[in-house]
C-alpha cells in the first residue's frame, strides 16, 4: 500500500486550461444582488498598505483613485488604519502618489516614497456563491459567509477548479476534452485521477533542462465479454459491453523540481469529466495482503411510507476499504508516526496499483499494528473515503 500526499494547486501553478471559468458573472462590489442570485469569485483580495491613513476611514464600496496614475480599486474592508482589503484593481498605483476618494479631502491619503503597495491575500477564490437576501450589495462573499448572519452561502467550486477541491463527486466537465497545464514549482513523484468519465488520459511531464521525461496515454476503455465463452467470439464481439476505467494512479512518475505537467482527458463526441486530479508525493506503508475488502458507504435515504411503498432519495456515496499490510518490523515506529501525523489529512490510499478499486481518497478510520518481532509485522487499517 502507498499513500499519496496531495499538493494544493494554486493560481500560480495552474498556468493554462481549455475549461473556461465563466459559470456565473464575477462578483462586483457595486452590484446589488437579489435573493437566489448567483455569482462567482475568481479574483481574490489584495492588501493595500499605506504610509499615512486618511482622516476618514475608507469603507466597503469606496472607489480609490490614484490622483497621478488614475488607476482605481474598490475597498472591501478595513484591516488596520494603514491596511485595507481591496479588489477590482485597474492597474498599479505610483509609489508616493495621493490616493483616495476623488473630491473628498478627508478620504485622501498622501503617501511617502514607498507606498501605496498592494500584495495578494489568501481567500476562497474560484467559488460559486448564492445570495440569501434581496438588496445584497457590497458584501464580499468569502468574508461575508463568516459572519453571524451571512448574506451569502458557498455553493461550490467553479467548473474549472472542481478537479482540485476535496470532493470527488463534483466533476469538471468539458465537451470532447479537458486540458490543464500545471507548473508546481516543487518536487512531486505521483499523479492520480479519480472519478473519470473519458476514453483516455494523457500525462506529459517536461523538464526545463532534460525535455520530456514522461509521456503516457492511458486507455480507459475495456470490454466485458458477453456470451457463453470466456474469450471474444463473434457473439461477444457484437454484444459485449464497453466500460470505462474511472481511477488512474501513477506513483513514481517524476522527481524533477521544475516539471511542467500537461494533462489531456479525452472523450471524443462526448463530455469528458474528472472528479479529482492529484499531484503529490508517495510513501510506501507495506505490502497489501490477499483478503483486502473494498466497498461503499451509501448516504442515500431508503425508507417506506405508511403503506409500505419504498421511498428512495439518492445521495452521494463514499468508498471504503479494509486492508492487512505486511510492514517491516524495523519500520513500525516510522509508519505509526506517519499515520498519526496524517490522522486528519485526506490522502490518496493505493491498496494495490493493479487494482483501481483499491484507490480511495480519504482518511483512515482506525489502524492497528501487531508486532511479530520477526522480519515483518502486520498492520490492519480501515480507510474511510470522501464523497
Amino acid at each position: 500500500m502507498k499513500i499519496i500526499r496531495p499538493l494544493t494547486i494554486t493560481d500560480s501553478m495552474l498556468t493554462a486550461s481549455n475549461v473556461p471559468e465563466n459559470d456565473y458573472t464575477e462578483f462586483a462590489m457595486a452590484t446589488t444582488y437579489g435573493d437566489g442570485d448567483y455569482c462567482m469569485v475568481a479574483t481574490g483580495l489584495e492588501i493595500l498598505t499605506l504610509d499615512v491613513a486618511p482622516v476618514d476611514d475608507w469603507v466597503a464600496g469606496d472607489i480609490l483613485t490614484g490622483q497621478t496614475s488614475l488607476k482605481t480599486c474598490v475597498v472591501v474592508r478595513k484591516i488596520t488604519s494603514l491596511t485595507y482589503y481591496v479588489r477590482e484593481r485597474t492597474g498599479t498605483f505610483t509609489p508616493g502618489e495621493v490616493i483616495g476618494v476623488t473630491g473628498d479631502a478627508d478620504k485622501l491619503a498622501d503617501q511617502g516614497a514607498a507606498h501605496p503597495t498592494i500584495t495578494a491575500a489568501t481567500d476562497k477564490v474560484h467559488k460559486i456563491y448564492e445570495s440569501l437576501s434581496a438588496g445584497n450589495q457590497g458584501n464580499y462573499p468569502p468574508l461575508d459567509i463568516l459572519e453571524a448572519v451571512p448574506k451569502w452561502v458557498e455553493v461550490g467550486p467553479t467548473n474549472r477548479w472542481k478537479a482540485f477541491d476535496d470532493s470527488i463527486g463534483g466533476q469538471t466537465e468539458q465537451a470532447n476534452s479537458i486540458t490543464y497545464t500545471i507548473t508546481p514549482g516543487v518536487t512531486f513523484d505521483s499523479i492520480a485521477f479519480l472519478n473519470l468519465e473519458a476514453q483516455s488520459v494523457r500525462i506529459k511531464l517536461t523538464d526545463a533542462v532534460d525535455g520530456v521525461v514522461y509521456d503516457e496515454t492511458v486507455n480507459l476503455l475495456d470490454v466485458i465479454p458477453t456470451g457463453t465463452t470466456a474469450y471474444m467470439d463473434w457473439y461477444a464481439y457484437f454484444f459485449s459491453s464497453i466500460v470505462m476505467t474511472t481511477e488512474v494512479a501513477r506513483p513514481g512518475v517524476s522527481l524533477y523540481l521544475n516539471t511542467t505537467v500537461e494533462i489531456t482527458i479525452t472523450y471524443t463526441g462526448g463530455t469528458a469529466k474528472v472528479g479529482m486530479i492529484i499531484l503529490g508525493s508517495q510513501m510506501t506503508l507495506g505490502a497489501t495482503q490477499y483478503g483486502a475488502s473494498v466497498g461503499i458507504r451509501d448516504y442515500s435515504i431508503k425508507s417506506t411510507d405508511d403503506f409500505g411503498n419504498p421511498i428512495i432519495v439518492e445521495r452521494a456515496y463514499a468508498s471504503k476499504g479494509s486492508f492487512d499490510l505486511n510492514v517491516p518490523t524495523v519500520s513500525v515506529l516510522d509508519i505509526k508516526n506517519a499515520l498519526a501525523r496524517y490522522r486528519a489529512t485526506p490522502l490518496l490510499w493505493v491498496g494495490a496499483e493493479s487494482q483501481p478499486s483499491t484507490y480511495i481518497y480519504g482518511f483512515y478510520k482506525d489502524f492497528n499494528i501487531v508486532i511479530n518481532f520477526g522480519t515483518y509485522s502486520i498492520c490492519s487499517i480501515e480507510i474511510e473515503g470522501m464523497t
